[in-house]
């Protein structure tokens, strides 16, 4: 099924049509259109009305843009069509029967916003990010970042990949759903509410915007200068005190059970100012070098462009730059993913208003074809998860939601973040476990078994591990060919860095993001965990279009993925550059917005965001409370979860695409059925 590819990109060969503007459904195309997809961008005369912000540069490469009085005949001409709600949808379907359709739009097809306009601010304030945002003052804060948008526009890459996928492995014809308020879910996918979630607000903290927990926070050093130490466990919590000589507070009475439990009233009280005037003996550079000798995890908090100066940046090839038409020299972001048998197709400009409609209407195209829903779009593969935190396991948590048999290896003493909290459950719903130690001969051979019967392996050691673990590329490979390997190592190609630890919020610190919210005030730790959700929606992504090609050419390959490369998909448009290019928005003190016409406002005890496009109210519950998300059926009830009791928690986020994700394993759970299954 399908043209064979013979080009460099997972999807060329594949038609495209995008019918909507702004941010998310464009971005969601231009992963696509980066891997050689045709993608057409249907415009009217005026243009998108996002081709005024600098973003639009980097969202639009790589496309071309039609101006067309009736768009009917070049819809039937598409494998993938992009609108922007039901109604666009069902038209579509009715031009295009054997087609993949994605709609976009901003609030769903269900609930009070149904057909409304909406901003990314908007959606921010109605599904809990603003709220809970750490702060020193009640109230909501104003994060710059589209992230609500952003979400979308990657979790719509991964559900038109999906699409595809469900056309070539099955021969389906799916409709799938993407809205800016899944987006804002796919960015906050560890949220939950449980019975014994305390109604009081989120964001407030007594350590204001450093962030709840005293030893994973920014510090100010003597030069006046800013780190962030993320000590997330106990291991990195004793190494930190060891490198500041104060371990005798691993005696205290009240300094019990670190580093989590340090964030109660009275140990946060005591050991904060402890730990703050330490970090102002010395310069910045000095406890950097002092704490990595230590092992802990520890970044500078840079600006953005602090950042791209850095050989962590120059390393991993994060920026390129073009020739524009009309800004000359323009920098934007490179694809955030690698795919070793499909690298990305050289940056071409964005397209100008109508510059390609004579080209593409002279070109006809005959689309595969498909029929019918599908069920979810991954049934039938299977993918071995040996990663632990975060980012690592929700990749595979993805592909658990859109139907893959995740099987969750851990250590025998378990994923160090399963009693982190409840959000473990949201990072791993969907799988089956089983406990193996893979230092040992005998689990190590049962792992294989697995393998030889699995799609793809997802890790993220650190470097060496996999090797004394039996389980690098050339290992895996030798046990099965054909594997889809993900790697995602934190700083990516940086071997410089590559021994040291990596997690959200040291990315935050590299990448600029805390310095902008923190605009000319001290930076701040966005709630949001960033890094930690946006990686794994690319590397599914990458997952899913590598077994697509698999289909396609019989070809396989790894993707690598990083931190570091989502630092500035996540920041894309912050990031574009060139010489007459406004400035950057930037935060500040808890942040209520840009200016008067753009803020929130408190009316009567109850917060509002105001823009041009309405008011809104804020959610004060988190997403998984939003009435928005709620309305769309993105959030799911477990009522019997691992280690924590009852919990709602963000389920499937592409609608259409199956049922919500099952509840995440129990410690070991399921290793009677998986000896059973693979003898």
């Amino acid at each position: 099924m399908g043209e064979l590819v013979t080009e460099v990109g997972a999807y060329t060969g594949i038609r495209v049509l995008e019918l909507v503007e702004g941010i998310a459904g464009p971005y969601a195309t231009r992963f696509l259109a980066d891997q050689g997809a045709d993608v057409i961008k249907v415009e009217s005369p005026q243009g998108d009305h996002y081709r005024n912000d600098p973003g639009f540069q980097a969202i639009n490469r790589n496309k071309r843009s039609v101006v067309v009085a009736d768009d009917s005949d070049l819809i039937a001409t598409a494998d993938v069509v992009i609108v922007t709600g039901p109604n666009e949808a069902d038209r579509a379907r009715r031009l295009a029967p054997g087609s993949v359709i994605v709609s976009f739009p901003t609030w769903g097809s269900q609930g009070p916003m149904v057909g409304q306009q909406g901003s990314s601010a908007q959606v921010a304030a109605m599904t809990g990010i603003a709220w809970n945002q750490v702060s020193w003052t009640e109230g909501p804060v104003h994060v710059v970042l589209p992230l609500a948008s952003y979400g979308a526009g990657m979790l719509g890459a991964l559900a038109i990949a999906a699409g595809l996928y469900a056309r070539e492995a099955h021969g389906f014809a799916p409709t799938y759903e993407v809205s800016d308020v899944a987006g804002s879910g796919v960015m906050q996918v560890g949220d939950f509410w449980s019975p014994d979630t305390t109604p009081e607000r989120d964001g407030a903290s007594p350590l204001g915007p450093a962030g709840r927990a005293p030893a994973y926070r920014p510090f100010r050093a003597a030069d006046d200068r800013w780190f962030f130490v993320a000590c997330g466990t106990r291991r990195f919590y004793e190494s930190m005190l060891r490198a500041v000589d104060r371990l005798d507070l691993l005696e205290d009475p009240v300094l019990t059970n670190p580093p989590w439990g340090l964030i109660e009233p009275d140990p946060l009280a005591q050991i904060t100012p402890i730990l703050e005037n330490v970090f102002a003996t010395r310069s910045r550079e000095d406890w950097l070098e002092i704490l990595r000798a230590e092992d802990v995890p520890c970044q500078p908090i840079q600006t953005r462009n602090e950042f791209l100066d850095s050989d962590l940046a120059r390393t991993n090839d994060l920026m390129a730059t073009i020739e524009h038409p009309e800004f000359g020299p323009l920098t934007m972001p490179t694809q955030p993913l690698i795919l070793d048998a499909c690298p990305a197709n050289p940056i071409q400009a964005a397209p100008k208003v109508g510059e390609h409609t004579q080209e593409v209407l002279a070109q006809p195209h005959v689309p595969a074809k498909g029929s019918g829903q599908g069920g979810p779009p991954l049934a039938g593969t299977r993918a071995i998860d040996l990663a632990s935190f975060i980012a690592g396991p929700v990749i595979s948590r993805h592909l658990a939601m859109l139907g893959a048999d995740v099987i969750k290896i851990e250590p025998p003493e378990g994923d160090p973040f399963r009693t982190f909290s409840p959000m473990f459950n949201g990072w791993n719903q969907g799988k089956r476990a089983v406990t193996l130690d893979l230092k040992s001969q005998t689990d190590r051979t049962f792992l294989y078994r697995m393998i030889l019967e699995s799609d793809v392996v997802v890790e993220n050691f650190r470097p060496g591990v996999a090797e004394r673990l039996g389980c690098s590329s050339a290992e895996l490979r030798q046990l099965r060919s054909d594997l889809v390997l993900v790697k995602s190592p934190g700083y990516g190609s940086d071997q410089s860095r590559a021994n040291q630890p990596a997690f959200d919020p040291l990315l935050q610190a590299l990448g600029g993001m805390m310095a902008a919210q923190g605009g000319e005030g001290d930076p701040v730790f966005l709630t949001v965990p960033v890094h930690d959700a946006a990686t794994p929606i690319i590397a599914a992504f990458g997952v899913v279009a590598a077994l697509y090609h698999r289909l396609r050419t019989g070809q396989t390959q790894t993707v690598h993925t990083s931190l570091v490369q989502t630092t500035t998909a996540a920041q894309l448009a912050e990031f574009v550059h060139y010489e007459t290019r406004p400035l950057v928005a930037e935060g500040g003190f808890d942040h209520k917005g840009p200016d008067q016409d753009h803020c929130f406002i408190e009316q009567e005890g109850s917060w509002m965001w105001s823009d041009p496009l309405g008011q809104v109210a804020v959610e004060t519950k988190g997403f998984v409370g939003s009435e928005v998300a709620l309305a769309n059926g993105l959030v799911c009830e477990h009522p019997d979860s691992s280690g924590w009791g009852p919990l709602n928690q963000v389920g499937q986020l592409i609608k259409g695409a199956g049922p919500h994700p099952d509840r995440a394993p129990r410690f070991n759970e399921h290793e009677l059925e998986l000896r059973s299954e693979f003898t």
